[in-house]
């Protein structure tokens, strides 16, 4: 099934990487003020990232004693879905290591979760006081972000040259969306390489504006441009970014929210030829900008016709008039959209009709390639034509009428790829709020979970279904006892492997995850 020269080559080059990234939150670590023991920062960071480099130096000798330095093969299909399972696999359960080692977060379900919801981009945690956290533990949350944001197979093929054989198989196996893959030049290394660049510069970029007012310091702020960029949500502030109340700040991570949102390979060609015509040219951009308007409108009248107190993340209240409510809708519909799951408000405690219009927004997602999740616009527009076209055949049978999307015609094969996706995406979200129902969870308010036997809760349904949808979607906050100011410390053990494993799925595109439990993919061929 896979090539041994493959997985020693790879894996070698991967161990070696991520035993180096381990060295930079245990660097801030002894650097900064804490109360963290330094004994445990060693054995949280030192000793997981020495197991990895000294693994990935055996394997690479391993791989040299071998095979040399040959050339290898194309990398097929298969060998690339397959690459992507375990590397993403092996970077969630390395990714869990600090989190036990240091004492964060103690128990191996609550570990798995948070790693999880980090390198997918989720931004759920279990943490009840994020801001008690060490510093390491903060940063490592983002950091995983931001490497999993654009993917670590899309970060290989750009720092390993000789990947870039059989590249193109790694990066469509993990890109999202229809156009995810897109070449921006003829090899894929450098394409890879582009995508990367653009994700550092606005990364970079955001970093500086968010400390230009001098309310945020440095720390704070390349913790927030990591998680904006990679569209994750991971604050070091229990409040998110609501904690700051501070308009200038909002202004600049919801901008960045809404470019993590749109296609990585059309702004790289928009900011390369500064033909910014092309944005406008993009129907998904269109669509996705009409959305955000519509829904921050419609949103921001309803509060304010109601009347309701709006309160912050902080437990504020929101000072009447239509311009407040403007500034928190307009935020927080950014954020649902984007899958990023920052929040200022608690929209949990809104009209009906906003919490209506939020779910739907977090349902949808931002473009396709690009770092958010979702079923995506461009999936959801396919779907659009696709029925109106079966409405057409109604009335006149032998109809012919391609589908197109910017004068481009879309093949059946894709069209019903759409259907599938949408229909596995349904099941998966059926099947996790059915098994968080049934699991007796802690009640949310217990002040140390799990509690003893018989005292169990049970989840109600809006919590059940907008956790789920938060997973699959890689949004973070839910409604209910999953909303923007509370956590999932409470969910069952089970719940939250449950959880985490939709938040794969979720990142993954279902298809390049589900394929691996096929017997047809590991029968030789």
């Amino acid at each position: 099934m896979m090539r041994s020269p493959y997985l020693l080559r790879f894996f070698s080059k991967f161990h070696l990487f991520f035993g180096g990234v381990l060295l930079v939150p245990l660097l801030v670590d002894l650097l900064s003020e804490t109360s963290h023991p330094v004994e445990k920062s060693l054995l949280g960071w030192l000793l997981p990232a020495t197991v990895m480099v000294a693994l990935g130096a055996y394997l690479r000798q391993q791989y040299k004693k071998n095979y040399g330095e040959e050339d290898l093969p194309n990398l097929s299909r298969r060998e690339g879905f397959l690459m992507v399972g375990l590397v993403w696999t092996l970077m969630i359960a390395w990714g869990t290591v600090p989190f036990l080692l240091t004492g964060s977060i103690p128990d191996l379900a609550g570990a798995i979760f948070e790693s999880a919801s980090g390198f997918t981009t989720t931004g759920a945690t279990v943490l009840t006081n994020i801001e008690a956290a060490p510093k390491s533990i903060l940063l490592w949350r983002s950091l995983s972000h931001w490497i999993g944001g654009m993917g670590i197979i899309v970060l290989s093929v750009a720092i390993l040259p000789e990947m870039a054989l059989g590249g193109m198989q790694l990066f469509s196996a993990e890109a999202s969306g229809l156009s995810g893959g897109e070449k921006l030049a003829p090899r894929i290394r450098e394409t890879a390489s582009r995508l990367w660049f653009l994700y550092a510069g606005l990364t970079a970029l955001e970093t500086v504006l968010l400390m230009y007012p001098g309310d945020m310091d440095f720390f704070d702020a390349i913790n927030h441009a990591f998680a904006t960029t990679a569209t994750g949500g991971f604050s070091p502030n229990n409040a998110s970014v609501g904690g700051y109340q501070n308009g200038w700040i909002e202004g600049i991570i919801t901008l960045f929210m809404i470019l993590a949102g749109l296609n990585f390979a059309l702004q790289y060609k928009v900011y390369l030829n500064l033909d910014f015509q092309r944005f406008w040219k993009n129907s998904e951009l269109r669509i996705y900008l009409l959305v955000l308007a519509a829904a921050t409108i419609l949103i921001s009248c309803n509060l304010w016709w109601t009347q309701e107190a709006i309160r912050t993340t902080t437990g504020a209240e929101v000072e009447p008039g239509f311009a407040s409510m403007l500034r928190y809708a307009g935020f927080q519909v950014v954020a649902m959209l984007t899958t990023t799951g920052f929040g200022t408000a608690d929209f949990d405690q809104w009209p009906l009709f906003s919490k209506s219009l939020i779910v739907i927004m977090m349902a949808i997602g931002g473009c396709a390639g690009s770092t958010a999740g979702g079923l995506k616009i461009i999936r959801i527009l396919v779907l659009f034509k696709h029925m109106a076209r079966e409405c057409s055949r109604l009335l006149i049978p032998n109809l012919v009428k391609p589908i197109s999307i910017d004068k481009k015609s879309i093949d059946d094969s894709i069209i019903w790829g759409v259907m599938g996706f949408i229909s596995l995406y349904i099941v998966a979200l059926v099947l996790c709020t059915v098994i968080m129902c049934v699991l007796p969870h802690s009640p949310p308010d217990a002040p140390v979970p799990p509690v003893p036997t018989g005292q169990e809760w049970s989840m109600d349904l809006d919590t059940a279904a907008s956790a789920s949808l938060s997973a699959l979607n890689s949004i973070g906050p839910g409604l209910g006892n999953v909303g923007p100011v509370k956590n999932y410390a409470f969910v069952h053990p089970i719940g939250k492997i449950a959880l985490a494993f939709c938040m794969l799925l979720g990142r993954l595109e279902i298809y390049s995850l589900l394929i691996l439990l096929l017997p047809t993919f590991w029968l030789k061929r």
